[in-house]
């Protein structure tokens, strides 16, 4: 058998293969560069779908009877949301008005006045006092007992002590007007306008038996249901639309020279990708402000310290965008 001497070729191919390895090692490196320098991509994980949604508030205390209106459905500003039993009876306000009528009469009084009796004495004309008459008298019986004056003496002293009470002081009485003090009058005038305030709350509670839209937009029902019982005030389902949410990210401040205002970014929200702009970068708070009790700040919060970014929604709402969701944003560069 003839022997084949293959060293040239392998030599070739370890000269010549070992250089085109290293061309393409060089080229994929280049191509790798170039796609990353032209390619940057900035991906945002910690971002929230931020907003004011306008709460439709109950407007006296009672139980729901009906929410007439489905989470994510679009309401037109007026539209019926649901109906409330409110808790105000009949019987209720015409009480309050009673106690209106009342308090208006006692006014009356008190601005009128008070008319009072005051004693008048009269006293008593030329005669002596009754005192003297009658200590005289005693006398005479005292003198008369023991034979040194006549019966006639003492009748004479008990007739003189007789007619010393016709002379004795008096009293009659005179009817007075007094007028009623200031703050008698005002304490009226505040009791009048108590009692009307009540009477006119408890009309209008009354009638809060349907809560209407405050605004156009999308619905967020609360977990609140029929048959609940709602105090007056209270927020049963909230309203928002595209111009009271937006995407708040955020993000280290070592990263803000890749972002700019007005820039194109992209932001997938519950599975669902959506492109905006970048309306505001709010500087990060110092960190030395991140104390306890200092107004405004909170020490547990986890963004302290990085840029605040908000992002603004597409002008085509979608009810993926609740207050709160989760969300992520990929910023091209």
């Amino acid at each position: 058998m003839t022997e084949i001497d293959i060293s040239s070729t392998v030599n070739r191919i370890l000269k010549y293969g070992l250089v085109g390895m290293i061309a393409a090692a060089v080229l994929c490196s280049g191509a790798v560069w170039w796609y990353q320098s032209t390619h940057r991509v900035l991906n945002i994980t910690d971002a929230v779908v931020k907003g004011n949604a306008v709460g439709a508030r109950t407007k006296a205390d009672g139980v729901i009877t009906e929410i007439l209106v489905k989470d994510g459905e679009n309401v037109k500003s007026g539209q019926p949301l649901a109906k409330i039993e409110v808790k105000v009876s009949e019987e209720q306000i015409q009480q309050l008005e009673k106690t209106v009528e009342l308090a208006k009469q006692n006014l009356t009084r008190v601005q009128q006045g008070t008319t009072v009796s005051q004693p008048v004495v009269i006293e008593g004309g030329s005669g002596g006092s009754s005192a003297q008459a009658a200590a005289r008298l005693e006398r005479m019986e005292e003198l008369y007992s023991i034979g040194a004056v006549s019966a006639r003496q003492v009748e004479e002293a008990r007739a003189e002590y007789e007619m010393s009470g016709a002379y004795a002081p008096t009293v009659s009485y005179q009817t007075v007007h007094q007028p009623a003090s200031e703050q008698a009058i005002r304490q009226a005038e505040l009791t009048v306008r108590q009692a009307e305030a009540a009477l006119a709350k408890a009309q209008q509670a009354s009638q809060a038996t349907e809560i209407t839209a405050p605004v156009a937009g999308t619905v967020y029902l609360s977990e609140l249901k029929a048959d609940d019982e709602v105090k007056a005030g209270q927020v049963i389902l909230s309203i928002g639309n595209s111009e009271s949410f937006w995407i708040e990210a955020y993000v280290d401040p070592e990263r803000e020279e890749l972002l700019s205002l007005g820039q194109y970014v992209s932001y997938t929200v519950s599975g669902k990708t959506f492109e905006g702009t970048i309306t505001d970068i709010e500087q990060p708070k110092e960190k030395k402000e991140v104390n306890a009790g200092t107004e405004g700040f909170d020490p547990n919060d986890i963004h302290a310290g990085k840029l605040i970014v908000r992002i603004a929604l597409p002008e085509k709402w979608d009810k993926v965008f609740r207050p709160d969701v989760r969300a992520t944003v990929r910023v091209n560069l």
